[in-house]
């Protein structure tokens, strides 16, 4: 599996499918996640994805954009999803939203090792809101 698969199918194993089994082989043991979420390990990683399957439920995954170099692999994906659990503090709305993130990736040895990524936290607040 090249790197780009390899990406693709942490987004859609990891958040659509929860296949959790998956996850942990895709990523290094020692994954460092240079996001907020600041996932230390494969194992953290998991935690953080259970966590985000409990808050937002029929999780759908688009990619938009995927694009590697040495290694190094961009992507620009959108998110569909419910909420059925608090996020920042907002109660669980049942509704769907639907936003963007840009999310980027090192791969060596066929193992995600790091990533760097951001929820837009304020869209998704004014989206559970509306």
């Amino acid at each position: 599996m090249d790197d780009k698969e390899l990406v693709s199918r942490f987004f859609t194993e990891g958040y659509e499918h929860q296949n959790f089994d998956f996850i942990l082989e895709c990523l290094a043991e020692d994954y460092l996640d240079h996001s907020p979420a600041g996932a230390r390990s494969n194992r953290d990683a998991v935690g953080i994805l259970k966590s985000v399957s409990g808050t937002f439920g029929d999780m759908h995954v688009t990619m938009e954009d995927i694009f590697s170099e040495n290694g190094m692999v961009g992507t620009r994906v959108r998110y569909e999803a419910v909420h059925i659990g608090e996020w920042m503090g907002i109660a669980a709305t049942g509704r769907r939203i639907s936003f963007e993130a840009l999310e980027n990736f090192k791969v060596a040895d066929g193992k995600i090792v790091e990533s760097w990524g951001y929820w837009p936290d304020k869209e998704i607040e004014r989206l559970l809101k509306e």
